[in-house]
């Protein structure tokens, strides 16, 4: 790993992208970088988060003007960002892409849709009164989400399943009366929809699905009349994995075949809360990964080839600190994406904060320290876009002297020697790959 001394700030705070190029044998190939700013006005672009790819462009939220709330919806194809007319709300969240149309919640008054043609416009069915829709997931020629209807009439029905296809907007009332399922955590998995909801009156919140006729199912009981809160789902090796709590072996990591639940691993043996708390599940080169801890090591990435799961070399070294402060050993491996054959993903190794990571089989290695010093750059966000590896951080981040103020970046990996020259004040770096 090589480190440049970080330059002098001249255009922080923008939504930027950095294009990496190799270095061939002796002879330095051109390298390319661009500042990306809103192409109108000049001015950075901050906060990018729900980054989705439609329309051949990836659609994100940002701001420019931190001195006020406001937010809204922006497309970039990587050489300059573009603020969509009409979005300009407390925050477009939860994008999705359903039948040829960007759809989100714009500031959680109901459900908006944008297509290049028609604009951005309230969907239809808007005044059956779903408010603050989310995790919008496209299944079976529909889009399903999360969504309240707290008056009546037409009906207090809580917060429950909805189904828009494309003309209406359907409550799904899976909890009787006023109550709440509060459906989240949505995955496909053998031709149907599956997420954690709670259903059943005196249940509690378990594994349920939808083929998308009729009601939902109660797919199965880990913890009765407690429920197991089932989340951070997977498909992988065929069967559904996920982290659960059963109330007795505390939060470890399931599996579920389609008819029955089964304990993967116990990675943290001992009373009912004793967890490892499996989290941010990916599959990679054959294997399952996510973060856990052990009881002795904090959080740190973890492998299960679906018999035996194995931590990976420690990121974050620091002990235990003996005074409660044990969060201190997490490394908290987060964000985890496949891109170019590697598996990169944000963690802190307790010396540079929350940075880029990446793990090819070998070991976990720092791909890059953007904000040079303890406190990293909050890298998260991560999505692969062309050919690119796109995230949110921040280079100037200090804890009590300055707000964290993400922009985007750009990474792309090349088998040679990489290098990363970052403009406006963003730093010079590079890296050796082994």
């Amino acid at each position: 790993m090589l480190r440049f001394p970080t330059l002098s700030c001249l255009a922080c705070n923008a939504l930027v992208v950095l294009a990496v190029t190799a270095l061939s044998a002796g002879t330095a190939s051109a390298q390319t970088t661009s500042l990306i700013t809103d192409v109108s006005t000049g001015l950075p672009v901050l906060y990018p988060s729900y980054i989705t790819e439609y329309n051949g462009e990836l659609y994100f939220r940002g701001s420019i003007d931190t001195s006020t709330s406001d937010t809204s919806l922006w497309r970039s194809d990587g050489t300059g960002a573009r603020q969509i007319p009409g979005t300009t709300s407390f925050g477009p969240s939860d994008l999705a892409v359903y039948n040829g149309k960007l759809y989100y919640n714009n500031g959680g008054s109901s459900l908006w849709q944008y297509d290049p043609i028609g604009g951005a416009q309230q969907a239809p069915g808007s005044a059956s009164l779903a408010q603050n829709p989310a995790e919008m997931t496209a299944y079976g020629g529909n889009l399903y989400y999360r969504a309240a209807r707290f008056k009546d009439p037409p009906g207090n029905i809580g917060i429950e399943l909805w189904k828009f296809d494309g003309a209406s907007q359907t409550p799904i009332d899976m909890f009787p009366g006023p109550g709440s399922s509060s459906p989240q955590h949505f995955i496909q998995y053998q031709g149907h929809l599956y997420f954690n909801a709670c259903g059943t009156p005196g249940q509690g919140t378990e594994l349920w699905r939808t083929n998308g006729v009729g009601m939902p199912t109660l797919a199965a009981t880990i913890y009765p009349n407690n429920g197991s809160s089932p989340e951070n789902f997977a498909v992988y090796n065929g069967l559904l994995y996920f982290s659960a709590y059963d109330g007795v072996n505390g939060r470890e990591l399931w599996s579920f075949d389609g008819s029955t639940p089964a304990l993967a691993m116990d990675i943290l043996p001992g009373a009912p809360y004793s967890s490892s708390n499996p989290n941010n599940l990916a599959v990679y080169n054959g294997k399952l990964y996510f973060s856990a801890t052990d009881g002795v090591h904090g959080y740190e990435l973890w492998s299960f080839d679906g018999t035996t799961a194995t931590m990976l070399p420690e990121i974050n070294p620091t002990p235990d600190p003996l005074n409660g402060d044990d969060w201190m050993m997490d490394s908290s491996p987060a964000d985890l994406t496949v891109f170019d054959g590697v598996l990169y993903f944000s963690a802190n190794d307790g010396a540079h904060g929350r940075e880029l990571w990446s793990y090819d089989g070998d070991a976990p290695r720092l791909v890059l320290d953007i904000n040079s010093g303890p406190y990293g750059s909050e890298v998260s966000e991560l999505t692969v876009y062309n050919g690119k590896l796109y995230f949110s951080a921040d280079d100037g981040y200090v804890p009590g002297l300055r707000a964290l103020e993400p922009r985007m970046w750009t990474f792309v990996p090349e088998p040679a020697t990489l290098a990363l020259l970052a403009l406006g004040g963003l730093g010079l770096l590079a890296r050796r790959r082994k």
